[in-house]
């Protein structure tokens, strides 16, 4: 579409000339090449067929130019219907992205839900309408609600709005979603969580970041990761996150692939649950992770062939050593686990307070 509509035009003449000579031929050649004799001074008879194959080929050729207009045409209405079709979603991702910066709580919150929205009908670009959700998340919030009534309650309002978006990105990543965000990368670095529902979600690609996150799940209000699937194709960071209260979830979760690190997190007050995890595949690392306080517990899980590693990790690529994780509070209970087959490595001679291992294992037999 880029030539002009002459160069156009005459390109196409010349392969339809080019086809019409091809036919002509293969028909020849199935006919058994026969001669045409000259027959002597044309009759009447024959200046009219030859006038007749002359306007059948102007009117052949003024067909082929009609098409090629026609064609210019019908691909030019429909760029230009492509562009506006593409202006209409540029214009509701312009609304959307102000609704979430708008000063009234009601209109962050309907921001969220159309930029929700939007992300569902727009695949070409669903990837930063993500981004600008979880953008959304990453804003400064703090942690504890102000004393002032009306400080708490422009945190509340705050707070409701964050647990909306979480509520959201959570719902397009189980199976049951009309459109699916599985595979999407998804960046939480630094936010605050205190309430988030990932239950059912599916974990199949992309790179999901909670570095530096904070968890602070109050009461009844908690970070849930039930039922999750963590598969082949999904890196998960919770690097550097911290777990400083409340309760987070991720019971009947299944690793069955991928990669999931929790090396440098800090475990300082929080309930953390993994019961009745299957580690069956994949890595889940908690290299230089910080257990201080509250309590991590693995009652009912089965560690059947997924890499847990508490222990020194050196890589090899970079030439550096990870250091292992650090005991100096809290419980990390092993203590009722379901299937030991594959348990997690240390690289410990000695157990150290808190760690609590299955009856009859000696810290010596972990790998």
């Amino acid at each position: 579409m880029r030539w002009s509509l002459s160069l156009h035009v005459a390109v196409v003449l010349l392969l339809s000339a080019f086809a019409v000579g091809i036919v002509a031929a293969m028909f020849w050649l199935m006919l058994g090449r026969p001669r045409l004799d000259a027959a002597g001074p044309l009759k009447p008879g024959d200046v009219y067929d030859g006038i007749k194959i002359a306007l059948a080929i102007v009117a052949g050729a003024g067909g082929v130019v009609a098409l090629v207009v026609g064609y210019r045409r019908q691909h030019l209405n429909e760029v230009s219907e492509e562009r506006e079709h593409g202006r209409s979603f540029t214009d509701r991702f312009g609304a959307a992205a102000n609704q979430l910066g708008a000063d009234q709580p009601a209109a962050r919150m309907a921001g969220a839900y159309a930029m929700a929205r939007l992300a569902d009908e727009w695949r070409q670009e669903r990837q930063t309408c993500i981004d600008v959700l979880c953008g959304y998340l990453r804003m400064p919030h703090a942690p504890d609600a102000p004393v002032d009534e009306a400080g708490f309650t422009a945190w509340q309002s705050e707070r409701e709005i964050r647990k909306t978006v979480l509520r959201l990105i959570g719902a397009h990543l189980r199976d049951d979603s009309p459109e699916s965000w599985q595979g999407y990368d998804l960046d939480f670095t630094g936010a605050v969580l205190d309430e988030a529902d990932f239950r059912g979600a599916r974990f199949t690609g992309g790179d999901i970041i909670f570095i530096k996150a904070l968890f602070v799940a109050r009461d009844h209000d908690q970070v849930v990761f039930d039922e999750v699937a963590f598969a082949d194709g999904s890196y998960v960071y919770f690097r550097l996150a911290e777990f400083r209260s409340g309760t987070v979830r991720f019971d009947r979760t299944v690793f069955s692939g991928g990669w999931v690190t929790f090396d440098a997190a800090r475990f300082t007050g929080a309930r953390v649950n993994f019961r009745d995890v299957a580690f069956g595949a994949g890595e889940v690392r908690f290299e230089d992770a910080e257990f201080s306080d509250g309590l991590v517990d693995f009652a009912g899980s089965t560690f059947t062939g997924a890499i847990v590693d508490f222990g020194e990790h050196r890589l090899e690529s970079l030439h550096v050593t990870v250091p292992p994780a650090r005991f100096t509070g809290g419980t990390v209970d092993l203590s009722r686990t379901a299937t030991f087959t594959h348990p997690p490595r240390f690289g410990l001679r000695t157990a150290p307070g808190g760690l609590l291992l299955p009856p009859g294992t000696h810290i010596g037999d972990l790998p």
